[in-house]
């Protein structure tokens, strides 16, 4: 009797499928136009076909998104949703046990581009499920946007690494085929929300029962070759645009855009550099003290500084920075030279804001604005070439900043009721003390439930004072810059406190 033999085939390597420098060296097999690869595949010849355990299959459109000098690579693909948390991996809501290597090397990106599932979050969570469940019975058609996330850099670089198999390139930007995804989680660069429910969907008896899970189809598109940096970046301008997000986050993560650049060239080398709350970290209360301002307080006080508060974020455009980056840095290290002897970072008897009227968001705004008042000779002519400049598409950096320039030059010159050297000599002259009476009598005090006024025990004096409120509102903001610039700004100066009774 013969011994039964299969013959072995031998297999194509996946390093032996070309990289494509197009789409940033992901490994693309054209079987719709390379007749050789295609009979390959047909024949199963190719190893990624027999590793079903490594890689997901399943089929999509693969792009090119965005600007020809920084492409992104994204796989848009339309998964049932047993498809979608096999292939995501990643329950934002839900944090992987320690056991699991790979999703928490996804949570540790997730602390550094997402912002935390607590609060409002979680329960917006329970109510796009609701949502979800509502399709499913068929009360409603479900108007779900696209979830889009990524996956990292490391799976270029690592077995197993991503490939196309493209079945259509009429269009080379965009090629349809099959995509071979590593079995790895994929991080959402937004639907963070809208990925947590389709889990807690997934695992409701309704939708098992109903078959949702092979029924109910989502759609995920997916980055590819990401690092975290570029996240953190995608994080910032998906949720920086018109939406309310934590500011903080949105203020910290975003690197690119003109505020953001101004923000960091401004604070470096003064007292705000690496002192600024960025909605995770310590933030700027009451018993703070390592961070000085928040990020979004930060940009308001720049904002007011530039334009007295008349312009948004969006608003301050790359060629504006040179401009205006004098003019913030100096009314940055004004401050530093009032009041960075009193900002200390470490605590002793009572932290600054407890003590000081300048510790406050309402107060930094309102100095940043008296600020802009008192530079309006510099300023002012910056401010309606702002509103006066007109820019086409086809300009270049250079020609933008040539024109701006040359508005500013044609603009009148204002003078300030208030020179910049009387407004540093009213700030040192002031009395800073949160309790004074001139102080309570524009911010209000703290009161107790039976109508009294709040006070606290000064651990470093023993004083007993009134508590002072400290309400960032803008009536506030604008009473305080009234109040400095104006001629009764002596008030501000006695060493009266309020009354405790």
């Amino acid at each position: 009797m013969s011994t039964p033999f299969i013959i072995q085939q031998k297999l194509i390597n996946t390093d032996d499928i070309p990289e494509d420098e197009r789409y940033r060296g992901l490994r693309i097999l054209r079987v719709s136009s390379d007749e050789e690869a295609r009979a390959n595949f047909e024949q199963h010849r190719y190893r990624f076909q027999h590793e079903s355990e490594k890689r997901h299959a399943i089929r999509g459109t693969l792009c090119l998104k965005g600007a020809e000098d920084g492409y992104r690579i994204c796989v848009t693909v339309h998964p049932s949703l047993r498809q979608f948390t096999d292939l995501v991996r990643y329950n934002p809501s839900d944090p992987p046990r320690a056991v699991d290597y790979e999703a928490n090397g996804m949570k540790a990106a997730h602390l550094k581009t997402q912002s935390d599932f607590k609060g409002a979050k979680a329960a917006n969570r329970g109510d796009f499920s609701r949502y979800i469940l509502e399709a499913v019975r068929g009360e409603r058609v479900a108007y779900l946007p696209t979830v889009t996330g990524w996956q990292s850099v490391e799976e270029f670089e690592e077995d197993p690494q991503p490939i196309f198999v493209a079945f259509d390139e009429a269009n080379p930007a965009a090629l349809y085929g099959e995509i071979y995804l590593p079995k790895r989680p994929i991080m959402q660069a937004d639907g963070q929300t809208q990925t947590a429910a389709l889990f807690e969907a997934a695992q409701n008896r309704l939708a098992l029962q109903n078959g949702a899970l092979d029924t109910f189809f989502v759609t995920l598109e997916v980055e590819l070759k990401v690092d975290v940096d570029a996240a953190a970046q995608s994080f910032a301008d998906r949720n920086g645009r018109g939406t309310k997000k934590n500011t903080n986050l949105v203020a910290t993560f975003d690197t690119s855009s003109a505020l953001a650049k101004l923000r960091n060239q401004a604070v470096k080398g003064t007292i705000f550099e690496n002192r600024v709350a960025d909605g995770r970290s310590t933030g700027a209360t009451l018993t703070a003290v390592q961070n000085i301002v928040d990020a979004s307080t930060l940009e308001q006080m720049l904002l007011n500084v530039i334009s007295h508060g008349n312009r948004k974020r969006e608003h301050i455009k790359h060629h504006h920075i040179e401009a205006v980056l004098p003019y913030c840095r100096e009314f940055l290290q004004t401050l530093e030279g009032q009041f960075g002897g009193a900002w200390s970072d470490t605590k002793q008897a009572d932290t600054y804001r407890r003590l000081y009227v300048h510790g406050w968001a309402f107060a930094l705004k309102a100095l940043a604005l008296a600020y802009n008042q008192v530079r309006r000779d510099k300023l002012g002519p910056i401010m309606d070439a702002m509103q006066k400049e007109t820019a086409t598409g086809d300009d270049t950096t250079e020609q933008l900043v040539k024109r701006f320039t040359e508005i500013i030059a044609e603009q009148s010159v204002p003078t300030p009721a208030v020179s910049f050297d009387e407004f540093k000599q009213r700030l040192a002259a002031i009395d800073w003390r949160r309790d004074r009476r001139h102080w309570i009598r524009i911010t209000g005090c703290l009161q107790e439930k039976n109508g009294t006024k709040k006070t606290v025990k000064l651990k470093s004096t023993g004083e007993t004072v009134v508590a002072a409120a400290a309400s960032n509102t803008p009536a506030h903001i604008s009473q305080v810059e009234n109040k400095i610039l104006s001629d009764t700004w002596t008030d501000l100066t006695s060493g009266e406190s309020e009354p405790t009774n």
